[in-house]
């Protein structure tokens, strides 16, 4: 009998996934089809590569470098930022932000900041800072999110972080501050040890990711370099909070890591920790370890700032409570704590709330905080999903690594913004746009993937199911 070759034309076409690879998202063809389309949009194209500079001046601060060295304010984010946003527009960007609900959790969140700014407590001084989120942070969401249409250029946007987290170890060395003893830059919001340190914890996972990519020697070096020197400078800021997140990054190495980090951060732990205790001033690690009055020798200023700490998480959940709608506006806690209070003097601490999810909280309403923390967390585990995927399917060891290292970035600086006031800042949009161009393109570059693998490097492609008929006898094999 002479085989038909077009009997099962219009039969369901072969699963071409490797043995072992776990299945598809749902959808993935039509996410092909739409990305492959934008993809070839030269405008589109242009604006992507403008976006990838925008990254790289708001992780790498460089509006603030530009400021402080030629005094006066060039407004890189709007000459970047508005051609970006012109090709998500016409690309298609805004389908492709929504399409993932981290996307959704994120333009929400800056929705209910708007609705909730003409409630505030003070109207005229949450509106600045509601235009200032609009204008020039919730947009990193969609300039990331909106222009990546496929994997190659994911790893565009995880290489410019990475390389502002070089200029930011260079910038912590030539413009370093010394802010009562404490290690931090002398310009710009990240001033602030604090988040100056966060920052650091963010973007130095991407540096370490330079390092193991196959990019430019010259660039490894660079990275390789820049990861000792900006922990050291993390730690030096004498944030506890960070001393905090540095432990949950090296949890997330044990946890997710294959057995070559795990090693390596058993290894190289105990003689980071030599070394720190041996360069690190001597009251910045009698600050790190200055956790509660009951520690023997410990830093009467750390526990004075622990204790404030507390007193203002209490007091932002007693205000998420009073204010549960639409809070007490945007940038309106420490006012309103300081003007309603009476603990030094006539006054309050006129401190921020140093806890960026009761921050929201308090001053967005319950619905901010909710959709905030969702924003973060629906971020992190869909980088994880795309992780788990990458690590079960054969020739995606590329996409582990991108993965892993922005798990590690967002897992240490959502620990360390617990103890910050980041609930307006870029770096929540920033990276949920990041989760939302990983889990779109991860699933079609690892559908091609999977299907080259299957018809051109031997690998065996599952048949489709036999139909149901007893009464034709098996048709022999068709040699080629």
């Amino acid at each position: 009998m002479i085989p038909n070759r077009f009997a099962n034309a219009g039969a369901a076409p072969l699963d071409v996934r490797p043995p072992g690879a776990t299945s598809f998202p749902a959808g993935f063809r039509d996410i092909q089809k739409t990305d492959h389309t934008d993809s070839a949009n030269p405008l589109r194209t242009i604006s992507f590569y403008v976006a990838v500079i925008f990254v790289f001046v708001k992780f790498g601060m460089i509006q603030e470098i530009q400021t402080v060295l030629m005094g006066f304010n060039g407004k890189l984010v709007y000459l970047l930022g508005i051609p970006s946003l012109f090709g998500v527009i016409i690309g298609g960007g805004l389908v492709r932000t929504l399409s993932v609900r981290t996307g959704v959790y994120w333009t929400c969140y800056a929705l209910w900041l708007t609705i909730g700014t003409p409630f505030s407590t003070w109207r005229g001084g949450s509106l600045p800072a509601l235009l200032g989120y609009l204008k020039a942070d919730i947009i990193m969401l969609f300039v990331v999110a909106g222009l990546v249409t496929n994997w190659k250029e994911c790893t565009r946007v995880a290489a410019a972080i990475g390389l502002a987290g070089i200029l930011n170890v260079i910038s912590g060395r030539i413009f370093a501050g010394d802010m009562g003893g404490r290690y931090g830059l002398a310009f710009g919001m990240e001033s602030n040890p604090n988040d100056f340190a966060a920052h650091l914890l963010l973007v130095l996972p991407f540096v370490l990711y330079l390092v193991v990519s196959k990019r430019l020697f010259l660039v490894r070096i660079a990275a390789a370099l820049a990861i000792p020197f900006g922990l050291y400078f993390a730690l030096k800021t004498a944030s506890r909070g960070a001393l905090v997140a540095v432990c949950v990054d090296a949890v997330l190495f044990l946890a997710l890591g294959n057995l070559r980090r795990r090693l390596a951060v058993i290894c190289l732990v105990p003689v980071a920790a030599i070394a720190l205790i041996t360069f690190l001033p001597s009251d910045v690690l009698l600050r790190l370890r200055s956790f509660s009055s009951s520690d023997s020798g410990a830093l009467i200023e750390a526990i004075d700032s622990s204790e404030a700490r507390s007193y203002v998480l209490n007091k932002s959940i007693e205000y998420t409570f009073e204010f549960p709608l639409f809070g007490l506006g945007m940038d309106q806690f420490s006012e309103y704590e300081g003007s309603h209070n009476k603990l030094i003097g006539s006054h309050g601490y006129w401190h921020g709330t140093h806890n960026s999810f009761t921050e929201a909280s308090s001053e967005g309403g319950i619905l901010a905080g909710v959709l905030l923390i969702a924003g973060w967390f629906s971020a992190f585990f869909v980088v994880l999903g795309v992780n788990r995927r990458a690590r079960k399917q054969p020739g995606c060891a590329d996409i582990e690594q991108v993965t892993f290292y922005t798990l590690v970035g967002i897992g240490g600086f959502v620990v360390a913004i617990t103890f910050l006031n980041f609930a307006y800042s870029f770096y929540g949009p920033a990276m949920g746009g990041l989760a939302v161009a990983i889990k779109r393109a991860a699933a079609s570059e690892m559908a091609n993937r999977a299907k080259r693998a299957a018809a051109g490097d031997g690998s065996t492609v599952i048949p489709p199911a036999p139909l149901p008929s007893a009464r034709l006898a098996p048709a022999p094999a068709f040699r080629y």
